[in-house]
């Protein structure tokens, strides 16, 4: 397990950054992926985790009958996906480090109608592979890879964390794969001027694709 330590990096729990040797994401994508990245990718995924807050609008937010219907189940343990569409939404993507790792907070604004936050935390695991927790003990391991300049998440399938057993091991009940919504797939790719360009897109292997969303954002204040 790891943890967030005073700058924000994340290193092995009960281990300094100099005896963990690496931390974040430059070390699960590999220097030279992550050297072929733009400066603001690497500034706004590198160390130290700064809290910050960026804003923009979903330009489109779409979900297949499947889709809403997986939305409207997982409400029942803590929404992990938005269960609801449309075009132009408003929206804040809350970023800042935690105990485990740094979360990655999705808050949609609709007109006429309360927040909706998503939550999600990526944790570099003990194995030093990235996964992105979500409620209720829902697990996405990733694989993270660079191609043409954007940061690509694509989940290696998911699993329920029931904590550590008395053995002292990690207890995970895999979530078989057609019960699943599919393969999530996420895009962070740089548009200049502080702008970036936050696309996700879940594929079931029957449906097809179920969720999609794309949006633009910037940091408030201006910064990368």
């Amino acid at each position: 397990m790891h943890s967030a330590n005073a700058s924000g990096a994340l290193t092995p729990r009960g281990a300094t950054p100099a005896e963990a040797g690496h931390s974040g994401l430059r070390h699960v994508l590999g220097e030279v992926a992550w050297q072929r990245l733009p400066p603001a990718v690497r500034a706004r995924f590198g160390d130290p985790v700064r809290k910050v807050d960026y804003v923009g609008e979903f330009e489109s937010v779409r979900a297949s009958w499947m889709g809403r219907a997986i939305a409207t189940v997982s409400r029942l343990i803590g929404t992990p996906v938005v269960p609801r569409t449309g075009r132009g939404v408003p929206a804040i993507v809350h970023v800042g480090p935690t105990n485990e790792g740094v979360s990655w907070n999705r808050e949609y604004r609709w007109p006429n109608s309360a927040p909706y936050l998503i939550r999600s935390t990526k944790v570099i695991d003990v194995d030093g592979s990235l996964v992105e927790r979500l409620p209720g003990r829902l697990c996405m391991p990733l694989r993270v890879y660079e191609l043409d300049g954007a940061l690509h998440f694509v989940s290696r399938g998911y699993y329920f964390d029931l904590g550590i057993g008395r053995d002292g091991r990690r207890r995970k009940i895999p979530l078989p794969a057609l019960l699943s919504p599919g393969t999530t797939h996420v895009q962070h790719r740089d548009e200049c001027d502080g702008w970036f360009r936050f696309t996700m897109s879940v594929c079931h292997p029957f449906f097809g694709e179920i969720f999609f969303q794309t949006g633009r954002f910037r940091a408030a204040g201006g910064s990368p």
